[in-house]
């Protein structure tokens, strides 16, 4: 008997876990959940494995959710504090409002700006000048991220959904123009060492498996290149993110305005068969670049360089005040950074996915970091006047969708925030 009781257990521990499954939903967990024994759990400290049989249970310490919203309850009192701080009241001789602070003795005619009137707050500039807590949808901001996933292209398009029934990607072409206007504003300040990086095609984890968004953009860039007999078709899709990276660099060609431009890519594809993008653009391998490029000003765009000798080669071949733009590095797996490998590169449009998110720059803007949510739009959660760790922004990001969304954010799972 004693044996079957402790069989039982398990089973019936488990059963109530799943059986209150449902109350996911309204953002409750439950006081334990069931995981194997020696799992690794690292949860900010608040989760504790019980090691002592085979199926262990993690018991919530101090109840994670309570800490989140005792957390919010501060916040708010902090903010409720602030303004609380100015007093209203009237000049005598005038009979006008003016506002008192409780606790310097400032005075001012403006009316401080509270947490109403801020849209929610959180504003305030933290220690060191680097980081500043925005909260605010995209589309609000000065700079705003590229629409997901429309600004990739600059067209129309329809094409039969994975339900059978028809879409339509009407094209916003925000990259381009933000990309364009990036490095013409960095162009016209004197910079001349530039990093220009984003996913070359909209869906660029799955670019294996062929999404209908990314086999959209394939015909975009078949049109592009000049390339939309059928024959083709095959060739783009095998290679899609270096005919994509020939699409945006002809695109970014065109802030010379006529000028000269050198086009060197860094991959091995043969793009022969792309149509001629004009007389003053030149194209070819980084190592067929013409030696006198060192000794004139034209711009030049290296494509996908690589490891840090690529970009060493790239330097080499550019004289120290030809402008030099380094696009869509393949680079990120020798710096996991939010940079090449070589130091003196100003990121002038950058956009990178993280964990539940992205992170976004626009010169001359700042640094944002932003959350996707469940329903696929963006919102920024914090601005960075310098250019941050990769760690420090993705843990921002992480613990604010934890927070707002716990674990139905999931790009992926059905009924945890899929959304692909």
């Amino acid at each position: 008997t004693a044996m079957l009781v402790k069989a039982l257990v398990p089973v019936l521990l488990t059963s109530l876990m799943w059986g209150s499954a449902s109350c996911f939903q309204g953002g409750v967990v439950p006081s334990c959940l069931l995981l194997r024994k020696d799992t690794s759990i690292s949860t900010r400290g608040e989760l504790s494995l019980v090691r002592s049989r085979p199926w262990s249970m993690i018991s919530l310490q101090a109840n994670f959710f309570d800490t989140i919203f005792k957390r919010a309850e501060k916040q708010e009192e902090g903010s409720v504090a602030r303004e609380q701080v100015w007093e209203e009241l009237f000049d005598d001789a005038s009979g006008s409002p003016y506002y008192w602070n409780k606790v310097t003795g400032e005075t001012t005619w403006e009316k401080p700006q509270t947490r109403d009137a801020a849209g929610g707050g959180g504003n305030e500039q933290q220690p060191g000048g680097q980081l500043s807590e925005t909260n605010m949808q995209a589309s609000s901001l000065e700079y705003p991220m590229p629409t997901l996933y429309n600004g990739w292209f600059c067209g129309t398009y329809k094409y039969p959904g994975s339900d059978g029934a028809e879409r339509c990607i009407e094209g916003t072409g925000e990259v381009r123009d933000q990309m364009l206007k990036a490095v013409g504003q960095a162009l016209a300040d004197g910079l001349t060492r530039m990093e220009v990086n984003f996913p070359p095609v909209p869906n660029l984890e799955e670019v294996d498996f062929g999404t209908a968004l990314n086999q959209q953009f394939a015909i975009e860039i078949r049109d592009v290149l000049g390339m939309e007999d059928q024959k083709y078709k095959i060739e783009v899709r095998r290679s899609l993110i270096d005919f994509a990276n020939l699409y945006w660099s002809r695109a970014l060609a065109a802030v010379a305005g006529g000028q000269p431009v050198y086009v060197q890519y860094c991959d091995q594809t043969s793009k022969k068969n792309a149509n001629s993008p004009g007389e003053n653009v030149w194209i070819g391998r980084l190592e067929t670049i013409p030696r006198t490029l060192t000794e004139r000003q034209e711009l030049s765009i290296v494509v996908n360089p690589g490891d840090v000798s690529q970009w060493k080669k790239a330097l080499s071949y550019s004289g120290p005040s030809s402008p030099l733009i380094f696009l869509n590095s393949a680079s990120g797996g020798w710096t996991y950074e939010l940079a090449g490998p070589i130091e003196g590169v100003e990121q002038v449009y950058y956009l990178k996915r993280i964990s539940k998110g992205w992170v976004f720059r626009q010169y001359p803007g700042p640094w944002q970091a932003l959350v996707e949510k469940p329903d696929g739009t963006v919102e920024c959660v914090a601005t960075y006047n310098k250019r941050p760790l990769l760690r420090e922004v993705s843990k921002v990001v992480r613990e604010y969708s934890f927070q707002q969304f716990s674990i139905f954010n999931d790009r992926y799972a059905k009924g945890f925030g899929g959304r692909l």
